[in-house]
């Protein structure tokens, strides 16, 4: 129950997380203050100290410069709640941990090791905000994935004790089965990277048709940086492009996977699980074309993320019955 809960208190993390992103929300607290920021501003004089410490960031002088207190209310409380579930998660892994290692039901260890995990999550958070905080009011997209892999690092940590009080029942996969798991399991890695810099660089704000890009498949802009390599991972239009196909080649490797099992002798312990990330996977793919046709609202694009977080969880329980972990 403690693996599971520091689970959905993760998972509610990285849906607040994303809602901070989406509403612009997260360059609103210009300092880190681990143990006073618990305190929220309590009266309009601190409200105004908290107003005036933001008036000294670009982002409300080339952005927000319109705003007044209760404008900035708005993306003070989403940060803050960000925050906040950070220290209720760091301390709802140490407290309930620690009585748990004294009644001898989990190691030390463990306790250690996540507290290090959620400690060095939110200075990784703090970093990220920082790259926001100088002349340019944006976040660094390479630290935004840095910030998002990271939290999935935690997650997939808190699942796999999980699974080891469990024990599902293991199954052995032949060489193509396995091939097909691992290329899954490559590709999703390489499109959350996608995804990161798709929200870093907003890059879905662009292109909203599908499948063709403003008529075309491949977009008219999609080469314009020089050196080349340098599409790949900072042109918007690429971005775009390279994340909707990725999509796609996933959910081709999973239906590869898909028909390498069907028709084995593991069939049946593995189909749930099996069908779980198909399920995840299509559901996955729809809401990214929905995301791109309705320009990406904050609700369809919060459960986009959240989405993808659960895939990993699924993806890993498969490598993990399969004996590959």
């Amino acid at each position: 129950m403690w693996l599971l809960g520091l689970c959905a208190l993760v998972l509610i993390m990285i849906s607040v997380g994303g809602i901070t992103r989406l509403t612009r929300s997260g360059l609103s607290i210009v300092e880190w203050r681990p143990i006073s920021g618990i305190i929220p501003p309590l009266n309009e004089e601190a409200w105004q100290t908290q107003f005036n410490l933001y008036k000294s960031s670009a982002e409300y002088n080339q952005i927000n410069s319109h705003f007044e207190l209760k404008d900035y209310k708005n993306i003070f409380l989403w940060e803050y709640t960000h925050r906040l579930l950070g220290r209720v998660i760091f301390l709802f892994v140490l407290i309930p941990g620690l009585i748990l290692w004294r009644k001898k039901m989990v190691s030390g260890r463990l306790v250690l090791l996540l507290a290090a995990l959620i400690a060095s999550q939110g200075l990784i958070g703090w970093l990220m905000v920082k790259t926001g905080l100088n002349t340019k009011p944006h976040v660094s997209p390479y630290m935004l994935a840095v910030h998002f892999f990271s939290a999935l690092s935690v997650l997939v940590v808190i699942y796999y004790q999980y699974l080891k009080i469990k024990k599902p029942d293991p199954i052995s996969l032949v060489p193509l089965q396995s091939y097909f798991l691992k290329l899954y399991g490559t590709l999703l890695c390489v499109q959350i990277f996608y995804g990161c810099l798709v929200a870093g660089f907003k890059a879905g704000y662009g292109y909203n048709t599908f499948p063709l890009m403003n008529g075309e498949f491949f977009p008219a802009d999609g080469f314009f940086f020089y050196p080349l390599w340098l599409n790949f991972f900072e042109n918007t239009a690429s971005i775009q492009w390279f994340h909707r196909w990725l999509g796609i080649l996933v959910l081709i490797s999973l239906f590869g996977l898909l028909i390498t099992l069907v028709k084995s002798s593991i069939w049946k312990k593995i189909k749930i699980p099996v069908f779980s990330l198909l399920g995840l996977t299509m559901i996955q793919v729809v809401l990214g074309i929905l995301n791109i046709i309705y320009v990406v609202p904050v609700s369809l694009a919060a459960l986009h993320q959240l989405c993808a977080s659960f895939l990993v969880l699924a993806y890993f329980k498969i490598l993990y019955i399969s004996r590959i972990f």
